[in-house]
């Protein structure tokens, strides 16, 4: 199945009733190798990083050095709060992360959907700023429904990267795109990026060149909404296609694959 591209230069609605931009640049035509999930909020149904973000900003509130903090990506910011500043973080993001893990509920189509990437060759990885050790947790909860592999990789913010980087910092999800596509053996823009954020998921797989990008809007609008962004209002922001639901983005790739058509970027 070849990406073919036969897009107009005009813009379209998505189904989230959200515009997005036709004139995303068109890549030379390449078959789909695979499909990079985020999984709080897309394929799982608790969005974790809502409750993170308020919890941590408000440890860094009560922080003498937090106070004045640009209120940017989480794990630069605890660095430097105080000593007692990030002991308190640290031990509030294992609260809720296992809280979370407690109270996990698979994204409805999920299941589905993997089974259909599985059985059509259609390579599946997990890319979440979540613990790889939850990531794992919801891997088995799909594995208990399906009849089919699940997910070829499994990425979270503690799996090992390089070890240039220093081991507190978080790498940036770009960086781990290039690196599933450089295990898989292809290109970035042979693989789609999927989340339920436009800052965290659109945005790095615009920055890493993905064929594709696909923001879960569940009931239409973006869960993870603290950082500010709009869907469109810069380029790295525009997501090539908008979904309310899992079963939709089945049912796309459903009719492309039986018409021997496939996306290319800017396509969906």
């Amino acid at each position: 199945n070849n990406m073919v591209s036969n897009r107009s230069n005009s813009s379209s609605s998505s189904p989230c009733g959200q515009t997005v931009s036709n004139q995303l640049s068109a890549t030379a035509a390449a078959p789909l190798k695979g499909i990079v999930f985020d999984m709080d909020g897309t394929l799982i149904q608790l969005n974790v990083v809502n409750e993170l973000i308020q919890r941590i900003y408000q440890v860094a509130d009560e922080d003498p050095l937090g106070k004045c903090l640009e209120r940017d990506d989480l794990d630069v910011m605890i660095a430097k709060l105080s000593p007692e500043g990030q002991r308190k973080a640290k031990k509030t993001i294992v609260e809720i992360l296992q809280r979370h893990v407690d109270n996990m509920t698979i994204q409805e189509g999920g299941p589905e959907l993997v089974a259909f990437l599985a059985r059509n060759g259609v390579k599946r990885a997990v890319l979440t700023r979540n613990y790889e050790r939850n990531a794992i947790v919801m891997q088995q909860m799909y594995a208990q429904v399906m009849t089919e592999a699940t997910f070829d990789l499994i990425i979270g913010k503690d799996t090992p990267y390089d070890t240039s980087f220093p081991p507190e910092q978080e790498i940036p999800k770009a960086d781990r795109i290039r690196q599933i596509c450089n295990i898989w053996g292809c290109d970035t823009n042979e693989v789609i990026m999927m989340g339920d954020s436009i800052t965290d998921d659109i945005v790095e797989g615009n920055r890493a060149g993905c064929g594709g990008t696909v923001l879960l809007q569940p009931i239409g609008y973006q869960l993870n909404h603290f950082y500010g962004t709009r869907i469109g209002d810069s380029r790295e922001r525009t997501p090539t296609m908008c979904v309310e639901s899992l079963t939709d983005v089945r049912h796309f790739f459903a009719a492309q694959m039986n018409t021997d058509v496939c996306y290319q970027h800017g396509d969906m």
